[in-house]
């Protein structure tokens, strides 16, 4: 029979997470949620910035009403996603110290079972080391890094869905000149200079 394969991953952190995989899912809902929620002061920034210009001329035309709540909304916005994000940062905390304590127990009990011959020559302190530090490692990437890595990509995702929704065309140009910078960024590392150049020109002239 052909070995099952060994998860990696996310898939073998939810296995290691066992019943508090739901915890580190809704420590992600919380995190994107608080990515969406911050993202709306800059929605009420370009909605009261239009509203200006479009009556530069005429100021006593401008809505004052509608200006102060689109205020109120990116005030609401900017506070919903830091109780979103202090809410993320809980449930992973929560998350990661659960497991941390579902870990050294299985590895205690694992260390239980194992011949005297192996703890013999094996010492204390290599033992201790894979109890506390070895594992206390994965506390850092459950409680920071995955809420952190949500957020960036909800972020972004909600990001692009904003820019393509006011103009599809300067979205693309725009990305188009990221890419090329990054792309840029890699050439660094070749001798030759010559594409490198080339490229350069181009960006200038988009």
């Amino acid at each position: 029979m052909e070995k099952s394969k060994k998860k990696k991953g996310l898939s073998r952190l939810f296995e290691i997470a066992g019943q508090r995989k739901g915890l580190l899912i809704l420590a992600g809902l919380l995190s994107a949620g608080s990515a969406v929620c911050m993202l709306v002061p800059y929605w009420a920034v370009y909605e009261i910035l239009k509203e200006l210009l479009s009556n530069g001329s005429n100021l006593s035309a401008l809505d004052g009403t509608y200006m102060m709540r689109w205020g109120w909304i990116a005030f609401g916005g900017l506070v919903g996603g830091l109780i979103l994000l202090y809410a993320a940062l809980m449930s992973s905390h929560v998350a990661a110290f659960r497991i941390l304590y579902g870990l050294r127990v299985r590895l205690s009990e694992h260390i239980g079972k194992l011949p005297l011959g192996y703890l013999n020559n094996t010492s204390i302190g290599s033992i201790k080391k894979t109890m506390d530090q070895n594992i206390e490692k994965i506390e850092g990437f459950i409680a920071h890094t995955i809420p952190d890595l949500v957020n960036v990509i909800a972020t972004v995702a909600v990001m692009f869905v904003i820019f393509f929704s006011l103009n599809v065309w300067l979205t693309v140009a725009c990305l188009t000149v990221v890419v090329l910078s990054l792309f840029l960024q890699f050439l660094e590392n070749f001798e030759s200079l010559h594409y490198q150049h080339l490229l350069y020109l181009l960006l200038l002239l988009i």
